[in-house]
């Protein structure tokens, strides 16, 4: 066996990343990211099914579950996404990533019908609260689903917020980035796909600090009080000449672009930041969606002020008028 191999990536992921994969219909999806990084021994596959009703709903199921062993994944079947953190194999593993495509409870009544949308709320509430508790300190959880209505009204940012976890990233999903994935409707006909249409891959990852932590009613980072803090902060540093910040909630609310304004500066450049573009730059938080915005010197503000300084310096007395009449 290649006990050492160069990182290879298929958009989000890479083969350095430990990678659970829940809720696989015929592992289609498990495959794709396989070939693409030649080896699979980072990646564990899991499937409701069991192994024989894989070989009766789906033809290329078994033939894809055997190019993954070969590769080295390793796939469980019979895994509830509500209690996978508590799978005799999963129980003391964490992951980078964990990816669920397209969840669904199965087929109860129209999809537009409000019980039908509770079963689907509850399954992901299930699956995200079991995933945080796989997941690395740096890990994210990766969800792909419809973002039109009704599958809208499923509201999974606000499940997220509900068992801890933050929005980091929101970006549109497409077929044609994953070669070789079919998403099967996994229920009534199991082996045909469905029409995907506009959807999204939401990425999730753990709030810094507990949000139950509160300080005079507000809580933990989001609380006003630590927004505060870390203007501060901020306002001592931005004599420097850039900052690097992270972008997404609660972060924005720094109002960095307003803090420069007051210590006389404005913003030249604002580039996104990723930590691969730097060597060194490992972190034990999470780094989430990150900028760095390059400030300069407000000349002409710093002019202003220098010209009202003289203004303020001149004597009340003895100086003529030099204003025209």
């Amino acid at each position: 066996m290649e006990v050492f191999s160069f990182e290879k990536k298929i958009k989000h992921y890479s083969s350095y990343q430990k990678i659970l994969l829940a809720g696989e219909g015929d592992f289609s999806f498990s495959v794709c990211l396989a070939r693409a990084f030649g080896l699979a021994v980072n990646m564990v596959a899991t499937s409701l099914d069991s192994r024989e009703s894989l070989m009766l709903n789906y033809s290329k199921a078994m033939s894809n579950v055997k190019e993954l062993e070969a590769r080295g994944c390793k796939v469980l079947h019979e895994v509830d996404v509500h209690s996978m953190s508590q799978h005799p194999f999963l129980i003391r593993v964490c992951f980078d990533r964990i990816i669920y495509n397209f969840p669904h409870a199965g087929f109860f009544s129209s999809e537009r019908n409000r019980l039908q949308i509770w079963f689907h709320r509850d399954l992901v509430r299930g699956f995200l609260k079991n995933a945080c508790e796989m997941l690395t300190a740096i890990g994210e959880i990766h969800v792909t689903h419809k973002t039109t209505f009704p599958f809208s009204e499923w509201k999974i940012v606000e499940l997220a917020k509900e068992v801890g976890l933050y929005l980091v990233d929101e970006e549109q999903f497409s077929l044609l980035d994953y070669p070789g994935y079919e998403n099967k409707r996994g229920a009534g006909m199991c082996d045909k796909t469905f029409h995907v249409g506009m959807c999204s891959t939401f990425k999730f990852a753990k709030l810094l600090y507990s949000s139950t932590t509160s300080w005079s009613g507000c809580s933990g980072i989001n609380g006003p009080h630590m927004q505060r803090l870390h203007q501060n902060f901020v306002m001592g540093y931005l004599n420097s000449s850039s900052e690097m910040h992270r972008a997404s909630y609660p972060f924005s609310d720094w109002e960095m672009e307003k803090l420069t304004k007051e210590v006389g500066l404005f913003l030249v450049k604002e580039e996104e930041f990723s930590p691969w573009d730097c060597s060194c730059a490992a972190s034990s938080f999470h780094p989430g969606t990150l900028t760095i915005s390059l400030w300069s010197v407000d000349i002409v503000d710093m002019a202003c002020s220098y010209l009202e300084s003289l203004e303020r310096k001149k004597p009340k007395h003895g100086h003529k008028n030099l204003r025209p009449p």
